[in-house]
């Protein structure tokens, strides 16, 4: 198994159906993040009173697309938070700390020039981060597919459900999925395990989610929200979504319970010796 784990992350040819270099892509992915990461650390290390705005702000942008970069099934934290706080009052990146009157701003508000550029840019570095980091996933995927470890999801009757649907209109189901506010995506294994191509996925996660991002943007933006506005609104979402799932996680378990009730029970009626 070691072997084959080698052959399949060093290999560097499309000898597996797939066809799929997954080495060259690992590599750029790493590479990436830890530029990100380099870049983070080092403005943080240079930061001084005379250029603290420049530096805070590549600080900001590092650290915001290492985040998302990183964020999907695999490493699913919560991603609004973020968003939202970029795009805040709280951050003010359209506002640095200079006489208003240059930058047509107002007293304690940004002008609306300025509040769509931050909607925008935020929506558009967040939806950059989040596709890579779900192309990631689709490679990560695949690998797991090479190996069958995952399998059982194509059993499971949600996956059947979608994939009658997928067929029709496959960018169209995952752009409107990547835009809902779902953590666990049926529809972007359904789309890797039947091999959709990697631009598409690519184009159709960062479209979902630039409308997304950009909502959250604009709702913090226009709302002037503060700290504790973004944290009411993260968790207020991630209560939401456990109402929702809480109760199906409840019924899985309830008749995996039943389940293995009945086989005990089979095996106990059986002639012993």
């Amino acid at each position: 198994m070691v072997k084959r784990l080698g052959d399949i992350l060093l290999h560097a040819g499309h000898n597996f159906e797939d066809r799929i270099n997954l080495r060259r892509w690992f590599v750029f992915y790493v590479i990436y993040v830890a530029a990100l990461a380099a870049v983070a650390l080092i403005s943080l290390r240079y930061y001084e009173p005379q250029n603290h705005y420049v530096v805070q702000h590549i600080w900001l942008w590092a650290w915001y697309m290492f985040y998302m970069s990183l964020c999907c099934t695999f490493f699913p934290a919560p991603t609004a938070w973020l968003v939202m706080l970029m795009a805040s009052p709280v951050v003010a990146l359209m506002a640095p700390q200079l006489p208003p009157e240059q930058f047509m701003v107002s007293e304690g508000q940004v002008s609306g020039w300025a509040s769509l550029v931050t909607i925008v840019m935020v929506a558009g570095a967040g939806a950059l981060g989040t596709a890579l980091a779900n192309l990631n996933e689709y490679h990560i995927f695949t690998f797991l597919l090479r190996f069958g470890w995952v399998h059982k999801v194509r059993r499971s009757r949600w996956y059947q459900s979608v994939s009658r649907w997928f067929g029709i209109s496959p960018f169209g189901l995952m752009t409107v999925i990547s835009f809902l506010p779902i953590p666990v995506d049926v529809v972007r294994w359904l789309a890797i395990s039947n091999r959709y191509r990697r631009d598409h996925y690519f184009l159709a996660n960062f479209v979902g989610r630039f409308f997304r991002y950009g909502i959250l943007a604009a709702t913090a933006t226009c709302l002037k929200l503060d700290g504790r506005g973004i944290i009411i609104i993260q968790l207020s979402l991630i209560g939401l979504l456990g109402l929702w799932y809480v109760p199906r996680l409840r019924a899985w378990g309830k008749a995996k319970s039943d389940t293995e009730n009945v086989i005990s029970v089979s095996e106990a009626a059986l002639p012993q010796g």
